[in-house]
């Protein structure tokens, strides 16, 4: 009796050493053939052979395919030339608190008088690609690469008297190292008892890890800041 199933035991193992599998299906079109839905408890792995231990990726990389008979690849979103989002952000307060910034009028020149917009409301960011200064308003770039920036932002006239909201807003996305080379700008004119000056600006620019950049704003006329948004996505290195 023992010999008898010994014989069985060693039949069905040399089956399944070389047989196709199917689960809820009597013909298999693969080794494994899963004909209904799979459950992972904990890490896939994928490639390496028959002694070789295969990989589960890292966190936030997702599967590849590199067609048929060959493992797919865990890759990841950059790697791919996705945009990847950064940085969202928000304005929803006014700058100054109280009163308003200082205008260029006839003499002053935007560099000396222009200010820094800072967005209060950090609604997402991702450390390894950018840091922000939410005093101050630069960013701080952590890797190389190409980034898109779009923003979009108001300039707040209603403190201003009679005969003093006519001017040039001017506005500028600059590295601050070299405020020369814009990521993008615009200047626009407006009449008396202008209120309320709306500007958008978007640019793609390379930069290097540890390149600061930030938005300017100047006016002819004293003007505060208020509400604006801003998002910044990874291109490709």
């Amino acid at each position: 009796m023992k010999r008898k199933l010994l014989s069985v035991a060693l039949f069905a193992m040399s089956i399944f050493a070389y047989a196709q599998i199917g689960v809820q299906t009597s013909t298999p079109q693969r080794t494994l053939h899963v004909n209904g839905s799979l459950q992972v408890v904990k890490e896939l792995n994928v490639g390496g052979s028959e002694n070789v231990q295969g990989t589960a990726g890292k966190d936030g990389e997702f599967l590849s395919s590199n067609g048929p008979g060959t493992a797919p690849t865990w890759r990841t979103i950059e790697s791919q030339n996705f945009f990847k989002v950064v940085f969202v952000g928000n304005k929803g307060n006014i700058s100054p608190a109280t009163g308003s910034y200082t205008g260029t009028h006839v003499t002053g020149t935007f560099e000396n008088l222009a200010q820094n917009f800072i967005y209060n409301m950090v609604n997402k960011i991702d450390n390894n690609f950018i840091s922000y200064d939410a005093n101050t308003g630069i960013f701080t770039v952590n890797r190389t690469g190409f980034y898109n920036i779009a923003t979009y932002f108001t300039y707040d006239l209603n403190l201003n008297g009679t005969n003093e909201t006519a001017g040039t807003a001017t506005s500028q996305l600059q590295k601050e190292a070299d405020t020369q080379n814009l990521v993008s700008a615009v200047s626009t004119g407006h009449g008396e008892r202008t209120t309320y000056v709306y500007h958008q600006l978007t640019g793609i620019q390379p930069f290097a890890a540890g390149e600061t950049f930030r938005l300017r704003c100047g006016y002819t006329q004293d003007f505060r800041l208020s509400k604006g948004n801003i998002s910044i996505s990874y291109l490709t290195q």
